[in-house]
């Protein structure tokens, strides 16, 4: 009896062994189970904007993997990435940057794992304001072949940021030769912008203009800056080729340059040709400043009535402030004295007060409003989508 105990007690030692490695895995698998059921729960609240509860449930998971430490890897890193990204986007950066960086510092991920936590950190850097130490973290990312394409966007970004437009041209071209549907605006506008720093050296900042419409030949800000380069040397048959030549790239941008477009053709002994450049502009797009333009040299040939005929018809095609403004004017020095003219006088003050207090230039893309030209849009951040108001329509 005692022999057969002897011989049963090692069979009862290995079943104990494989029934409590069995226990462990069931544990360990129950463990796994419940945090990604609350995972998916977690995504769950996002998806439907409920942040505070996405919160208070990723934080809940993770101090109860600490408190266990049983929790497997994967599903972890997934959570403490969210987790960050989410602090992140309620603008506790502080908060997302020790989760990312304990998740790249952690020893037990992988080298996946690591390079994304390195994407979010540079994230967060960004959205914190340290430039420069997210733009080390894009540039250690730029060999990793599916981290290229979107660091060297957001190395665009950061060169924006910091105008530094030599570096922002050269990640512009690198991510076209990776991706060849690379939207070129950005990149004339980078051209642009580095060549207005080199105004000391007219070889250079030529170079660079050109470069730009190479890449873009719709950019108006690049024909506007050689227009005005010319202008400005007196080269003035130079100057009206590429002032015209805004009619064909976008000619939303020709009431910037009107004024010197009307001194180019004095100057060269064809104030007359003006008249038909005018014509051939509204023809194309209309636009309030032209209008004005139009008017004014129909007054001087043949005088008020003349030029307040066409205007009611302008007027009357395409409604504007601008014009209607004008038009009053002419109605007014036309009245006789009294309660008309002075009814006149009140209605043409009160639109030229409602002009002077609008925006004279607005973002087609997300509305914003401005009273200069800017290229770039701070509110949607889009190239060359702000216009002058001029060449909206605005029924009054």
């Amino acid at each position: 009896m005692l022999e057969l105990l002897f011989l049963l007690l090692p069979i009862a030692a290995l079943y104990g062994w494989y029934m409590g490695q069995r226990s462990a895995k069931k544990d360990q698998e129950s463990i796994n189970n419940k945090f990604s059921r609350d995972y998916v729960t977690g995504l769950n609240f996002l998806l439907s904007n409920q942040q505070e509860k996405a919160v208070d449930l990723f934080l809940s998971m993770l101090e109860k993997q600490e408190s266990e430490n049983q929790i497997a890897s994967e599903p972890q890193f997934e959570a403490e990435l969210t987790l960050g990204n989410l602090f992140r986007s309620r603008g506790e950066v502080d908060k997302a940057l020790r989760l990312h960086q304990a998740l790249e510092q952690n020893p037990n991920y992988s080298f996946e794992q690591k390079l994304l936590a390195k994407q979010q950190l540079a994230k967060d850097f960004m959205a914190a304001g340290f430039y420069d130490r997210a733009e080390n973290y894009y540039i250690t990312l730029l060999d990793e072949p599916e981290f290229a394409v979107h660091s060297l966007t957001q190395l665009m970004v950061v060169y924006q940021k910091t105008r530094e437009w030599k570096k922002a041209i050269n990640v512009a071209e690198k991510l076209l030769h990776i991706d060849t549907t690379t939207d070129l605006t950005p990149l004339a506008h980078f051209y642009c912008e580095y060549a207005q720093t080199l105004k000391d050296d007219p070889k250079s900042f030529l170079a660079n203009l050109h470069k730009a419409l190479d890449y873009s030949p719709n950019c108006s800000r690049a024909s506007i800056l050689l227009g005005d380069y010319y202008f400005h040397i007196q080269q003035f048959s130079e100057a009206l080729t590429y002032y015209e030549k805004i009619l064909e790239q976008d000619p939303a941008y020709i009431s910037e340059v009107l004024e010197q477009i009307g001194q180019c053709y004095e100057k060269l002994g064809k104030s007359a040709q003006f008249e038909l450049f005018l014509i051939k502009a509204n023809q194309i797009k209309h636009n309030s400043s032209v209008d004005l333009a139009l008017a004014e040299l129909i007054e001087k040939k043949d005088g008020i009535e003349a030029a307040q005929s066409r205007l009611y018809q302008q007027v009357r095609q395409f409604p504007n402030m601008i014009t209607f403004h004008r038009f009053i004017y002419y109605q007014m020095n036309e009245a006789e004295e009294g309660r008309g003219k002075e009814s006149l006088e009140l209605l043409h003050n009160m639109v030229g007060d409602r002009i002077k207090k609008g925006f004279q230039y607005r973002c087609l893309h997300c509305g914003y409003q401005s009273y200069r030209l800017m290229w770039y849009c701070p509110s949607c951040r889009q190239w060359e989508k702000i216009k002058p108001v001029q060449s909206i329509t605005e029924i009054i």
